[in-house]
């Protein structure tokens, strides 16, 4: 990875896909630290099409793809859910064809590289197991809670550093490794607060 950073430093197209990353790094690290589904969802898109722009311009279509319906499916969800939080009616079944939608050209999109398009990517096992990661998020969209959706975020981005290395993206192997850091903060912090409120109601217990 060294040496092909260091022959990007004199591609401009190297330098214009670092300042997207650097826009996507903004945004995830604003969008890990709230709890709010709906506001992370909305900023891990943005931060998702950012993704896309840089990983093609560094060839690396699988990604940019990849990244693209990843971040119109965060769009979609987000806006179903600002529905609900509205009062409006959002019938399961309209949040499960989405999902049905966006899992099937995920699908269709890992195939597509993995037989027609086999020269813009490296190993076959990383764009399936990228795929699956990518599935877990999906049905994690349609869940009320974000643990799906965080475990499948960590799994994906702990592929996606391999991916990224492969291409030479620095800012998104650092972004990679942040969202991994980021979440498993998050669990601890929340296993503490579990701990502490479990503590509490073990000295309010009643004593003999």
């Amino acid at each position: 990875m060294i040496e092909k950073v260091e022959a990007g430093l004199t591609n401009p197209l190297w330098w214009i896909s670092q300042v997207f990353a650097a826009v996507a790094l903004v945004c995830f690290l604003w969008g890990w630290s709230i709890k709010n589904k709906i506001k992370m969802m909305i900023l891990i898109g943005i931060a998702s099409t950012a993704l896309a722009i840089s990983a093609s311009f560094l060839t690396n279509f699988s990604l940019g793809l990849l990244f693209g319906l990843a971040a119109v499916r965060n769009f979609v969800f987000a806006y179903l859910d600002i529905k609900v939080k509205k009062g409006k009616v959002v019938k399961k079944s309209t949040q499960y064809s989405w999902a049905v939608t966006f899992a099937v050209l995920t699908i269709a999109v890992t195939i597509l590289f993995l037989t027609v398009w086999k020269q813009y990517i490296y190993f076959w096992w990383l764009e399936t197991f990228i795929c699956v990661t990518l599935l877990g998020l999906i049905v994690g969209n349609i869940l009320t809670g974000t643990n799906l959706m965080r475990i499948s975020f960590m799994a994906n981005r702990a592929l996606n550093i391999v991916n990224h290395i492969l291409f030479a993206n620095l800012i998104s192997v650092i972004i990679a490794a942040l969202a991994i850091g980021s979440n498993v903060v998050y669990y601890i912090r929340l296993w503490i607060e579990k701990a502490r409120k479990k503590r509490e109601r073990l000295n309010l217990g009643p004593t003999i």
